[in-house]
């Protein structure tokens, strides 16, 4: 018996430090201007930390070194109200530059325009007003290598006010088993 639980014990051990599970906490990081995406707006964050509210046109990213693997997964809650904007998603990058070729590098979860950008990951068509949503996305599926960056989107270059995107609850993880939300 006591070996059993051994085993299990360094099995615990294994999957909690190889699978890296933890909600962004946006209190501990700074939301900058993404690339020359930033056209107006604010970015707040509220929850206690949990929360990333943008409210305008601007792409924001957070600076966190982050390795997506092919078995990586994604989870978040999101919510848009307002006018419906051009595009709603989250992007990995390494050098504040945007290009349309580095799309591969996107997974947009809606918007009037997500299915504009042929080499982006589209993966869902959320709508504003569409309420809240839990996305858990095997995004190691679409997109993997090292990051120095989290982008988050909110793109509305018609209307540079009235839309409004939060990001919830933002996890990567390796492993389905230490996700905390999946």
């Amino acid at each position: 018996m006591k070996f059993i639980s051994k085993i299990a014990f360094i099995a615990m051990l294994f999957l909690a430090s190889s699978a890296n599970a933890a909600f962004i906490d946006f209190n501990d990081y700074s939301a900058t201007e993404y690339s020359n995406q930033y056209k107006a707006g604010t970015a707040t964050v509220d929850n206690g930390g949990s929360t990333l509210t943008l409210d305008g046109n601007l792409w924001v990213d957070i600076l966190v070194n982050t390795t997506l693997t092919n078995t990586s997964i994604l989870n978040f809650t999101f919510e848009a109200n307002g006018l419906n904007a051009e595009l709603y998603g989250i992007a990995f990058d390494i050098d504040d530059s945007f290009s349309v070729s580095e799309m591969g590098d996107f997974a947009f979860v809606g918007g009037s325009q997500s299915t504009m950008f042929p080499s982006a990951n589209v993966l869902s068509d959320y709508e504003s007003g569409d309420g809240v949503v839990n996305f858990s996305i095997e995004i190691g599926q679409y997109i993997t290598g090292s990051f120095n960056r989290i982008v988050f989107i909110l793109d509305n270059d018609e209307n540079w006010s009235g839309s409004v995107a939060s990001f919830t609850n933002v996890e990567i993880c390796d492993n389905i088993l230490v996700c905390q939300t999946s």
